[in-house]
């Protein structure tokens, strides 16, 4: 039997028949070392394991959880008992034939319709960087691990915290934190969750003093990277959050006409948002959010929400067909305009107005707060590439703000009657 070194923080992984194991919190704490040594135990083991490395994108498992492992290998001196693939990011213990691989929820970037087959006989699943797979993509997961050849099937995620509203608080009570406009987390009674919660103040021994400077620093330099990345706390909103000038609305006049955004979509949502504007101030609410609709189905739902026919509605121009078919429906339907940096600069020309969302447009503010820039390596948002999630709403306004935008050539413009 081998036997490897352990945190005592990390003890109670051994101990429990939950279902679900949270290693969460601040920069430093160990979370992905913890999570690849807990695999190469269990690999090593006589029982039955077939363990999944996974995170959001399957090329990123090869620089961290499969490039953690393998060191944690050549750690113990087992190179000699394993056959490793590297193209597959798989490895097999021999005595045994215990298994890991590696599979991405999608396999590249932006691919927003990859569906998650079976894991086949899978007892254990190893999520880093958790935070980052959608809610509908991990209830698939977790309903595919259904193997009886193990007493336990577990997953493991390993997260920074995200921010409050992000579906992995379900499990968790929220409570304030002693700094201002930050939570605390605490788990509630389930005894399908293990949490352990930690901070590089846990790895202290293993960090170096030049890191643990640089990490103190960010207190003045950037509190907020300090307060949720490094000390572990839970924000209002995601870390470079796009839109935060929004400002909520009870109601809505009808003083000046409407005009509209449409994102497509089938199995994501397809999503329609109506628009007034006058001098620098725009009033918005969700109209549409839907999955499933058929064009002929959507243009049923608009004529029953009373939606004029007339009013301009400036769609996705990368979906041609889609447009000539409501435009055959009698609907006036406008390709927006695309280009080179049309995200970025119809982003800016957002934020430059005023911008009043109906309060009740509940998947409309749920957008608004998880909209964020792409974040690097270091958790630092990159300026100008906002991530292709949480945005169907959000690209539907940018292709209604064609209509308003005095640099882009504009289809007719419709004028109340």
């Amino acid at each position: 039997m081998i036997s490897l070194e352990f945190s005592e923080l990390y003890e109670p992984i051994f101990k429990t028949k939950a279902r679900y194991i949270d290693l969460w919190g601040g920069r430093g704490r160990g979370g992905s070392f913890t999570g690849t040594q807990y695999f190469l135990h269990l690999i090593t083991q006589p029982e039955y394991f077939r363990g999944y490395f996974m995170r959001e994108i399957a090329g990123d498992i090869r620089e961290s959880l499969w490039r953690d492992f393998k060191d944690r290998i050549d750690e113990a001196d087992l190179s000699e008992l394993f056959e490793i693939n590297e193209t597959s990011m798989s490895a097999v213990y021999t005595p045994t034939g215990n298994t890991v691989l590696s599979r991405g929820f999608k396999k590249s970037q932006g691919n927003r319709t990859a569906k998650l087959k079976s894991l086949a006989g899978a007892t254990h699943v190893l999520i880093e960087e958790a935070e980052e797979i959608a809610q509908l993509d991990f209830n698939q997961l977790d309903d595919t691990l259904r193997t009886k050849k193990a007493e336990n099937i577990q997953i493991i995620r390993i997260f920074n915290p995200p921010s409050k509203n992000h579906w992995l608080w379900g499990k968790y009570n929220l409570m304030p934190a002693e700094v201002e406009g930050y939570y605390k987390a605490t788990p509630k009674a389930d005894p399908n969750l293990l949490s352990i919660f930690s901070t590089y103040r846990d790895n202290i021994q293993n960090i170096h003093k030049s890191s643990l400077q640089a990490w103190e620093d960010y207190k003045k330099t950037d509190p907020e990277y300090y307060h949720t990345i490094i000390n572990g706390l839970i924000s209002e909103g995601v870390r470079g959050r796009v839109y935060k000038h929004f400002q909520p609305i009870t109601a809505i006049s009808d003083s000046y006409p409407k005009f509209y955004g449409l994102d497509w979509g089938y199995n994501d949502p397809t999503a329609l948002i109506e628009c007034q504007h006058h001098n620098n101030t725009l009033w918005i609410r969700e109209v549409v959010y839907q999955q499933g609709l058929t064009n002929s189905e959507l243009s049923r739902l608009m004529d029953q929400l009373g939606i004029n026919r007339r009013a301009p509605i400036y769609a996705d121009s990368a979906e041609p067909k889609d447009i000539q078919d409501l435009k055959k429906m009698g609907w006036n339907v406008i390709a927006a305009q695309k280009g080179p940096d049309s995200v970025r600069n119809g982003i800016k020309f957002v934020k430059d107005k005023q911008v009043f969302a109906l309060e009740e447009s509940v998947n409309l503010w749920k957008e608004v707060e998880d909209y964020k820039w792409r974040l690097d390596q270091y958790k630092m948002p990159v300026d100008g590439e906002p991530e292709d999630r949480n945005n169907h709403l959000m690209d539907a306004l940018r292709y209604a703000c064609d209509y308003i935008n005095p640099n882009l050539k504009r289809g007719v413009r419709f004028t109340a009657m």
